[in-house]
């Protein structure tokens, strides 16, 4: 095998594809028509084309230079973060119901999103500990300065690996675990959801919000599959769409008094895809005792 050799992605093959058919194929329309109508036409077409092909080698580029994907996905945050979003009152909703108080841990922070929210709540003050677990060592930077711009006094460490490799020597020490736009990104999210429990301790707090996958069969599925997910699984830091509603409780259920709904996220127009969403708080009950302790499978909330 050469070990230079790289896997072209195929949302790349078929941009490029689709812009030579255009400029191959517009003369074909336009072959009884005037000068000018040919003309316009050709320009329209060359231009169409050229923006398909940058965008298929900007996603190659992307796709075999991982430090560069990592740094463009840390800047996409921060600029989604400065402008603010619609979203951004699900999340302190859902934030502020989860009453995040004493020692937290959140996986996958990126650039402190969830900060804009600690900032107005006065149940912020009382966070004694706050355990950042994220793999792209860019945000460490962009992360503390998003806590002192906002004026937090709580201590961050910034643990610089992936959640599914997070060692948590003591378990049960946390009061409250952050989830919020990570689980679809993981490379796996059963051991990610195993970690979130056993950082917890009883009584603990596991606090969600996420995008899923649309309805089986509906015509956003298929959007979400055969469209969006090869560009989003680059741009998006290898994010997919994922059943994550069921996947919770499957996985949890039996142990955690769960309260997560779904719901339609407020997001712009182009966005549409990621319109559906689920929120909520998961109780680590102290009453109910856990069967089996091999992960249970998630093989239905892989993508399809």
């Amino acid at each position: 095998m050469c070990s230079s050799c790289f896997a072209i992605p195929s949302v790349t093959i078929k941009l490029l594809t689709t812009a030579a058919a255009l400029i191959y194929g517009q003369r074909s329309f336009t072959t009884n028509s005037n000068k000018w109508t040919r003309w316009i036409t050709f320009a329209i077409t060359v231009v169409i084309s050229l923006i398909l092909s940058a965008i298929g080698v900007f996603l190659l580029v992307l796709s075999v230079n991982p430090d560069f994907r990592k740094r463009n996905f840390v800047n996409l945050c921060v600029g989604q973060n400065l402008k603010g979003s619609p979203l951004d009152v699900h999340r302190c909703f859902v934030l502020e119901q989860g009453n995040v108080t004493g020692k937290v841990m959140e996986f996958g922070p990126g650039p402190g999103t969830n900060f804009k929210c600690f900032q107005n709540m006065t149940s912020a003050a009382s966070i004694e500990k706050y355990v950042a677990v994220e793999p792209n060592s860019y945000f460490e930077e962009k992360i503390e300065e998003e806590r002192k711009a906002r004026g937090l006094e709580f201590p961050l460490e910034f643990v610089g690996i992936k959640g599914e490799n997070v060692d948590i020597p003591e378990q049960g020490i946390y009061d409250v675990v952050v989830l919020t736009h990570v689980l679809c990104s993981v490379d796996s999210a059963e051991v990610v959801l195993a970690n979130a429990e056993k950082a917890l301790k009883p009584g603990g707090r596991l606090i969600v919000l996420e995008h899923v996958l649309a309805s089986e069969g509906s015509a956003l599925f298929h959007i979400q599959r055969q469209m969006v997910a090869p560009v989003l699984n680059i741009v998006g830091n290898g994010c997919k769409f994922l059943d994550l509603h069921r996947a919770l409780e499957d996985f949890l259920g039996d142990r955690f008094d769960l309260d997560i709904t779904k719901f339609e996220a407020p997001v712009p127009s182009f966005m549409f895809f990621a319109r559906p969403h689920i929120k909520g708080i998961a109780v680590k009950d102290t009453l109910k005792l856990r069967n089996d302790h091999s992960p249970k499978s998630l093989q239905h909330c892989q993508q399809h």
